[in-house]
């Protein structure tokens, strides 16, 4: 499909309305209301053979009799009426339309043979096709209202610099009303219905490239579709510093398929909506009211520089649960500096606290005047990045209050947050909105904002200063031969009608990529195993091996230690008894024993259908799916960022020294994990899965060695499930 433009949608200088009406109970009444009302300045056609003229305008029967050129049409016909008249659009030369029509894939079999129809004709005309079955959409700026959504009949509402992208309609009205309340003006609304051919990727690409005026775009979703546009889409999204703040259904989801390996069985769906976000700077909200508490501080523009509060509060307990929320969301209290707090000491009463948090008592309420000065000197202190404050009845002198918090917001760069309770009157509330100062009826909901803003900002600035792979061009250099070679082998276990490698195969592959795996044979006899033993040295492991057998430990396949012939031979005859009845061909493998001081850690990765190849790490051994203290995160990954990996585990404090415990080799770990990541990246095409667990990782400078691992080969089900280039978007800017 050739690169569509979202020129004549979203900026059309005519528009036809095909279903237009005037009865009250057809959708198509609406637009046409709404065209006509409020501001279009446009050219309007209203298109139905019912009507010689609606509303004072003329109505032609067909689109063919309008005399002019047409940049986009609103569709309100019937299912089968609505593709034909797409068809219709096509032929006219019409490349923009939306379908508000229902009764496509979300009715069954038939609906989604008319959305296929639908599809093909969008791209055989080359057309950008928003639906079928959403709301429509809305351009503030130019008046175009191509929506039935009824907030409009209030009138055009208040305009900002957000843009609402949803993949749900019903949402849309709820979420312009309560944008609405906190005073969050938008430039865009757009629904996405089925997204039969542009979906909410190819929207949000578009607008934060080509409107300057766009601060940042809400979404929300059910689904993404098109997971390596979305990536390339938050990418550019994250270096232009518009931040994407979704609200994802689904958190609750498990997995959507059955794996074989401890990675698959412990990631679910969601663990990789909320990898990809973390990694590209989404900022994912966990209800309506965060979602927007997060966009009011979009709105207000003031990036916190870094993660140190100063409180000020005129209740000493409030000031309390305040320090508890910084610590939950990532915050800090700030260190008043020693010029902060002598200033304090002029201006407060001698009982009132001039540590942070600063406790400004109760004197607000008499003397409502007094509070700006304390505001200053936190809002100037150097140690203080943002400051919080509390308020509550200031009997009276609530405006005296809100201007003071607006002349010293209007000195500072710094956000300033507010958490009033009650809500002041509406005066009061529009002082503090003009001057920037968003506000809130708790403060544990302006810090939890505050945090995720403060975690986006410090999340860009890892991103800009080159640490991340920010680029995969050229990614594939120097690897070809070790790719080459690991073909072979993969094309080896195809031949035998397999896709599960065993263990001694997956190591072989890893060891080619450059891990570092234990010295060990494959052995079918006890003969054979007797003189690998000898030639390997004291202790040795012995593990059965078969494809039919993934997780070993289970089935008491695993024997450690092995000091001598004598157990060896025990051993040996242990595993042959195990392996009947639960594996097919099997040998053994006898591989020397890691010893020594160190931690065992997971490794993991999988070829999610939707984003590609994405790793998991956490702590190793058979406690993983239970303690599931893991972190999944989209491949590849650079070495800085693969240290962050770590670090985000719980873990880690184990991996870095705990408890007069040796630290691990974590420059050495996440050189592994940066390897595996350019492992699964550019052979996606062949590894679905791959796990490794243990991975044993030694005292600081001596590396680490994979005691354990399974690959699994790609089969029929993931041929075509998803497009691994690095591309964009279908739409053309």
């Amino acid at each position: 499909m050739q690169e569509i433009s979202l020129e004549e949608m979203f900026h059309p200088k005519s528009v036809a309305l095909i279903g237009a009406s005037i009865d009250p109970g057809k959708l198509g009444t609406y637009p046409l209301q709404f065209f006509t009302t409020l501001g279009y300045g446009g050219q309007v056609y209203p298109v139905n053979p019912k009507y010689k003229e609606i509303a004072g305008r003329r109505c032609y029967a067909s689109l063919s009799d309008i005399p002019g050129k047409v940049d986009l049409a609103v569709i309100s016909l019937p299912a089968g009426a609505a593709v034909e008249a797409l068809e219709e659009c096509g032929a006219r030369g019409v490349r923009a339309s939306v379908i508000i029509s229902s009764g496509f894939a979300e009715a069954g079999a038939e609906g989604r043979q008319l959305q296929e129809r639908l599809r093909q004709v969008a791209q055989r005309y080359n057309m950008a096709v928003m639906g079928p079955n959403c709301v429509g959409f809305i351009n503030w700026p130019e008046r175009v209202t191509a929506s039935f959504i009824s907030v409009l009949e209030e009138g055009m509402l208040p305009e900002g610099n957000a843009c609402f992208i949803t993949q749900s309609g019903a949402l849309s009205g709820l979420v312009v009303k309560a944008a609405k309340e906190r005073g969050l003006g938008l430039r865009y609304l757009i629904t996405t219905g089925n997204e039969a051919v542009l979906t909410l990727t190819d929207y949000a690409h578009y607008i934060m490239q080509t409107d300057p005026d766009i601060g940042f775009i809400l979404g929300y979703i059910e689904n993404i579709s098109d997971g390596e546009a979305f990536k390339v889409c938050a990418r550019r999204a994250l270096e232009l510093g518009k931040p994407l703040i979704f609200l994802k259904a689904g958190r609750s989801e498990e997995g959507a398929r059955a794996t074989a390996s401890h990675t698959g069985s412990i990631t679910g769906a969601d663990d990789v909506y909320q990898a990809v976000f973390s990694r590209y700077g989404v900022i994912r909200a966990g209800d309506l009211d965060e979602w927007l508490d997060i966009a009011v501080l979009c709105q207000a523009a003031r990036w916190p520089r870094g993660d140190r509060v100063g409180i000020l509060t005129l209740s000493g307990a409030v000031g309390a649960l305040m320090v508890d929320t910084c610590a939950e969301t990532g915050l800090h209290l700030a260190k008043l500096a020693p010029e902060t707090r002598e200033g304090l000491k002029k201006v407060l009463p001698p009982f009132a606290s001039v540590e942070n948090p600063v406790d400004i008592t109760a004197q607000i309420r008499a003397r409502p005047e007094v509070f700006k000065e304390p505001l200053r000197l936190v809002a100037e202190d150097p140690n203080v990045d943002m400051v919080a404050v509390f308020i509550g009845a200031a009997r009276g002198g609530e405006k005296t209050v809100a201007e003071g918090m607006a002349e010293i917001a209007r000195r500072s760069s710094k956000p300033i947050l507010v958490s009033w309770l009650p809500l002041p009157g509406t005066e009061s509330l529009a002082i503090m909105q003009e001057a920037g100062i968003p506000y809130f009826s708790e403060p544990s909901r302006a810090l939890g904002a505050m945090g995720k803003l403060r975690e986006y900002v410090a999340k860009r600035e890892r991103f800009l200063s080159g640490s991340y792979l920010n680029t995969l061009e050229g990614i594939e250099a120097g690897y070809e031969q070790k790719v080459k070679a690991i073909r072979q082998i993969f094309t080896e276990v195809r031949s035998q009608g397999r896709l599960v490698l065993t263990e001694a195969e997956a190591k072989a592959v890893l060891q080619e990529w450059g891990l570092p795996v234990p010295r060990g044979e494959v052995v079918s006899s006890l003969a054979e195993a007797e003189i690998a033993a000898r030639r390997l040295g004291w202790p040795v492991v012995m593990k059965g091996s078969s494809p039919d057998v993934v997780h070993k430990t289970d089935f008491g396949l695993v024997k450690l230690g092995l000091p001598g012939l004598e157990e060896v031979r025990s051993a040996f005859w242990e595993l042959v008894a195990g392996m009947k009845g639960i594996a097919g061909e099997h040998a053994m493998l006898v591989e020397e024993m890691i010893t020594g001081n160190g931690v065992e850690v997971m490794l993991g990765a999988r070829n999610d259908s939707r984003f590609g190849p994405v790793i998991t790490f956490g702590l190793g051994g058979i406690f993983v799916e239970i303690l599931r203290d893991i972190v999944v995160w989209p491949a590849p990954v650079s070495v800085a960022e693969a240290l962050e990996i770590v670090q985000r585990t719980k873990g880690y404090r184990v991996l870095e020294g705990f408890r007069k415990r040796p630290a691990a080799d974590l420059e050495s770990l996440a050189e592994g994990i940066h390897q595996v990541s350019l492992l699964v990246y550019l052979m996606r095409e062949d590894i679905a899965e791959l796990d490794i667990n243990p991975l044993f990782v030694r005292e600081k400078g001596m590396g680490f060695t994979v005691e354990d691992a399974l690959i699994v080969l790609t089969g029929p089900s993931h041929a075509g499930a998803q497009d691994t280039k690095m591309g964009g978007c279908k739409v053309g800017l």
